[in-house]
């Protein structure tokens, strides 16, 4: 079957688009198309067809109003004549509603829980967050009602859309056994601790960085700023090190020369209720993790005895869990080896590529009927 990924959001390698979904589909015996919106040349890579609308980036507001820019896709979608169409940005769910009124199945993926991240988003004025989030909701439950099904990255968001869709698959972004490396008998107490992902006040860098200045250790940061001004902020400590941006092979290494990773993001409505890949990602390298004591995130972390979870808005439990880690060398060992078995068992890429595939086939007989 021909299947064809849309995004205008994200770069065309996106792990989770390309790297995952589009190249596993591709394995399993599919003809994959990834229509992308950047200014690269069309490729053929991993078995995946990548077609670019060779536009420049623009800010989201101008991706939602360009028409031109919509109808440009919704031609080069239509052409395509694929057997499912799995939209990835919520700027194209009007896209997905006309394709899907030319008599085309279409699947949303929803990355995100949206209406939730709207709330936190530092780029809104804090009281339009409410109206927008709102707003967009009830524009995305009613577009999502219409479609032939949703992906969802969580239980959370499956739930959600479940309520409204009878065809919800819980496909969760979950790392791939092969693609980080255990730390094995490397592994040391004394190296620094780490936090990978983007860098916000609501991801709790703040408290991040002041607790491990009073544990005494060194912490390593790796990703974007999106918070405007903390990277100014963060310069007044002199253990923490910034590392930018790096691309995967160099994300492994950069976990592999760590003792801890933290994912003590604060109480927002979107990361509360989240899997942030981040945490599968430390326990697949083998590091011990300190996380907010939200449920979803204790029933992970307690539940399979690989780290501690923390109040993420108090700096002296996050030192303490940081100190009681580091000199215990034991209690550590235990902590990652636990982690990196629920990868191996459980959390992996491996077993939500079956889920996937199981997705197309039953959207495969919408499509034949």
């Amino acid at each position: 079957m021909r299947i064809c990924h849309i995004t205008t959001v994200h770069q065309r390698y996106d792990i989770r688009i390309f790297w995952k979904q589009c190249v596993s589909a591709a394995k399993a015996g599919h003809e994959v198309v990834l229509l992308v919106n950047d200014e690269l040349k069309d490729e053929y890579v991993h078995g995946v067809k990548i077609v670019s609308m060779n536009r420049q980036s623009r800010g989201r507001i101008a991706r939602v109003l360009s028409v031109g820019n919509r109808q440009r896709i919704f031609q080069e979608a239509k052409e395509l004549n694929a057997d499912v169409y799995q939209i990835h940005d919520p700027e194209l769910l009007g896209l997905a509603l006309n394709l899907k009124k030319c008599g085309f199945v279409v699947v949303y993926d929803s990355h995100e829980d949206v209406p939730r991240q709207i709330l936190a988003k530092e780029w809104l004025p804090s009281f339009a967050r409410p109206l927008v989030s709102r707003v967009f909701e009830y524009y995305e439950n009613r577009v999502s009602r219409d479609l032939d099904g949703v992906i969802a990255p969580t239980p959370h968001i499956k739930e959600r859309f479940g309520v409204i869709n009878k065809n919800v698959w819980e496909v969760c972004n979950f790392p791939s056994l092969d693609e980080i490396q255990y730390s094995g008998h490397e592994y040391s107490n004394q190296n620094p601790t780490c936090y990978v992902g983007g860098l916000s006040v609501t991801r709790g860098i703040r408290q991040i960085a002041e607790a491990t200045r009073k544990a005494g250790v060194e912490l390593h940061l790796c990703g974007q700023f999106i918070s405007k001004g903390l990277e100014d902020e963060l310069r007044k400590y002199d253990h923490v090190t910034y590392f930018g941006s790096l691309g995967r092979p160099e994300v492994a290494r950069f976990l592999v020369g760590a003792s801890m990773g933290f994912v003590t993001l604060l109480n927002t409505p979107n990361d509360s209720m989240a899997y942030p890949i981040k945490l599968f990602e430390y326990m697949a390298a083998g590091l011990p993790v300190i996380a907010s004591d939200f449920p979803v995130y204790k029933r992970i972390v307690e539940g399979y005895g690989c780290g501690i979870c923390v109040n993420p808005l108090d700096v002296d439990a996050i030192a303490e869990a940081i100190i009681r880690i580091r000199n215990d060398s034991a209690f550590a060992d235990e902590l990652r080896k636990n982690g990196r078995k629920a990868i191996t068992e459980a959390f992996n890429w491996e077993s939500q590529a079956r889920k996937l595939m199981d997705c197309y086939g039953a959207l495969a007989k919408r499509s034949k009927g």
